[in-house]
């Protein structure tokens, strides 16, 4: 009876490795499979059915919008109204972000991109218009991404989970060298998934957190002609000509002295041949 109970015991002992073998060796499967994302495919159907039930929580003033607008009208002065915007800008907490100015034959205008808080975007645009003495165009426009950033909260929040368990199965467990590189993989993937997704979420953030408006002021000139090309009266090129005409005079002096060697052995030859030459000259 003794020993049959030793035999009992020791055959439940070896099941119950057998058992923990087994749940082992499916968590470096988990890990070494050549799908690794089956899971975070599930995890993504989830994900959807939490958005549809998170959104219909979200309270009108939670939502998430990214306001724009596009100004055009006429001013008084170009300038002038520039520095009012630019004054009524840094009262609403807002910046002049780009600007361009340009002129032609009957009006000068001056184009700005505006950032300013989103609470705030109302009123600067009210402010902005009261710079106007005609107003031509006035678009303002609104994109709920209040979706979209739910959705990229929640499936950031899941592939952290996912990369989370990877690399816990990856600390606690032991494999092969196989094993080992196609976890790193897999985490490598997910940690990229992720960065880009978390990029995703920084510009919604910074365009939800600051509307963006366009103005276009103008204002109008009298119609000036584009100058002619210049030509020089007659009076004007008979001076230029003359002072070209002593210049060209200091050049041939300072050659003559710059060969005055050239010069003396000259004169010294005729001098020495005078006779000659003078015989020369007779029969010629």
């Amino acid at each position: 009876m003794k020993y049959t109970l030793i035999f009992i015991a020791s055959i439940t002992i070896a099941l119950a490795s057998c058992g923990e073998a087994t749940n082992a060796e499916n968590d470096l499967a988990q890990i070494t499979t050549t799908e690794p994302f089956e899971e975070s495919a599930a995890s993504d159907d989830y994900v959807d059915g939490k958005i549809d039930i998170a959104l219909e929580d979200i309270k009108i003033a939670d939502r998430k919008l990214i306001w724009t607008a596009n100004l055009i009208f006429q001013v008084k002065d170009v300038d002038a109204s520039t520095k009012s915007i630019s004054d009524l800008c840094a009262k609403y907490d807002g910046f002049i972000s780009d600007m361009e100015l340009t002129n032609n034959n009957y009006r000068i205008a001056n184009y700005l991109t505006i950032r300013v808080p989103n609470d705030k975007f109302h009123a600067l645009i009210t402010d902005v218009k009261g710079e106007s003495v005609f107003l031509d165009q006035a678009n303002i426009n609104s994109n709920d991404v209040t979706e979209e950033f739910v959705d990229l909260e929640s499936r950031l929040q899941t592939k952290r989970e996912v990369r989370e368990r990877y690399i816990d199965i990856l600390r606690n467990k032991t494999g092969t060298i196989e094993d080992v590189i196609q976890a790193e993989e897999a985490i490598r993937v997910l940690t990229e998934e992720i960065e880009a997704k978390e990029g995703r979420l920084r510009y919604l953030k910074d365009q939800v957190g600051l509307s963006t408006i366009t103005v276009e002021l103008y204002q109008k000139v009298d119609y000036v002609s584009v100058p002619e090309v210049y030509e020089k009266p007659y009076s004007e090129e008979v001076g230029e000509s003359f002072g070209n005409g002593w210049k060209t005079v200091k050049i041939f002096i300072l050659g003559l002295v710059t060969i005055w060697p050239l010069l003396l052995i000259f004169a010294g030859v005729l001098f020495w041949k005078r006779k000659w030459l003078k015989s020369v000259f007779k029969k010629n």
